[in-house]
């Protein structure tokens, strides 16, 4: 029951890791006080991951050697350290600019060390160590790159901490799942997939204002579901609740990442705020969007976009957690029977 919940911590921490990566790489427009402010709590929330993983590690069966223990007290330590470093960043006003990013990046390094001495645990998997250390020295390697070429400038060093942020936080989603399945890491794939192609791609051609399709919603609502209709064909009818997953995984993110994505692809410079509550139904009756179905058109409030994001999260949770108790449903299907096959050869012959 602790190894669940400890699990559940990692795969919500990584998440919000997730999101906050994205605020803070659509943010850089903003103020110098509220993107210092954004900058210690993301490397707070990076450092947050570190103490995290010292801790599952310490409460692991058969992790009684001298080593071990030392290691994961002092991955817990890296991460208190480094958590410390964000919130004096955060919290004293006598700090110049230059001096908070050399305090961040001084936490951004703690914890890379952090995820490094994590790899050397042998209870980790071997595709989980590889990718600790990977993202451990990956950090390391990039906050003193980015202080030797280009100092302490504070925007390129929130885009470093950005990048830094989402990759650790899908890495933390992936441990926190453990997935023991082939075809639970083919699910994982898929809604990485789904993810990227409905942040970046759909909203690529979704942000211009210049749209000029007939019944531009229903195509919309096509486009999500267009690509895993792919599994369908090869999984059979029996995978359409998957493919509608996907598909609602798409405009989930396409819904609540337009102007995220918009900040920082477009440069569009809408305060996000505002719109992310408008999105989520806290604007009440306030017209959001309007949504073209050809021969009508609708006017999307804030309460029914809300309610439409809300159950779309349900049903995804939902199904994808189906999905990733039962892997063994996740087999492509041949045309003919293999017995029917053999017999015809058989008498043939």
């Amino acid at each position: 029951m602790r190894v669940e919940a400890g699990r559940l911590a990692q795969v919500l921490l990584g998440l919000f890791s997730i999101g906050f990566a994205i605020v803070v790489l659509a943010g850089p427009q903003l103020s110098l006080t509220g993107l210092l402010y954004l900058l210690g709590e993301a490397v707070a929330v990076l450092s947050a991951q570190t103490v995290l993983a010292g801790g599952r590690l310490l409460t692991k069966a058969g992790e009684r050697s001298w080593w071990r223990l030392i290691r994961s007290w002092g991955i817990v330590g890296v991460g208190v350290i480094a958590v410390a470093l964000s919130v004096f960043a955060i919290l004293d006003p006598t700090l110049e600019a230059t001096a908070v990013v050399f305090v961040l990046a001084l936490a951004v390094i703690s914890q890379g060390l952090g995820r490094a001495m994590q790899s050397t645990g042998v209870t980790l998997p071997r595709w989980l160590r590889g990718s600790t250390l990977a993202t451990g020295v990956f950090s390391v390697v990039l906050v003193v790159a980015s202080v030797a070429f280009y100092g302490f400038a504070l925007t390129s060093f929130a885009i470093l901490v950005g990048v830094i942020l989402l990759i650790s936080g899908i890495e933390t989603v992936v441990a926190g799942v453990h997935p023991t399945d082939p075809r639970q890491f083919v699910l994982l794939k898929l809604i990485l997939f789904s993810s990227f192609y409905g942040l970046v791609l759909i909203n690529w051609i979704d942000l211009p204002d210049n749209k000029v399709v007939p019944a531009y919603g229903l195509w919309l609502i096509l486009t999500y579901m267009a690509p895993f209709g792919v599994l369908i064909v090869f999984q059979g009818l029996e995978a359409w609740p998957l493919a509608t997953s996907l598909g609602l995984l798409v405009s989930l993110n396409n819904d609540l990442g337009y102007f995220f994505i918009g900040n920082l692809i477009f440069g569009t410079h809408v305060p996000l705020a505002p719109w992310i509550a408008g999105q989520l139904g806290f604007e009440g009756s306030q017209v959001v969007t309007v949504f073209d179905g050809g021969f009508f058109t609708l006017n999307v409030t804030s309460w029914m976009m809300g309610l439409s994001i809300y159950a779309r999260v349900a049903v995804v949770a939902a199904i994808l957690y189906h999905w990733w108790r039962h892997p063994g449903e996740i087999v492509a299907r041949a045309a003919l029977p293999l017995e029917g096959s053999v017999a015809v050869v058989g008498e043939e012959g």
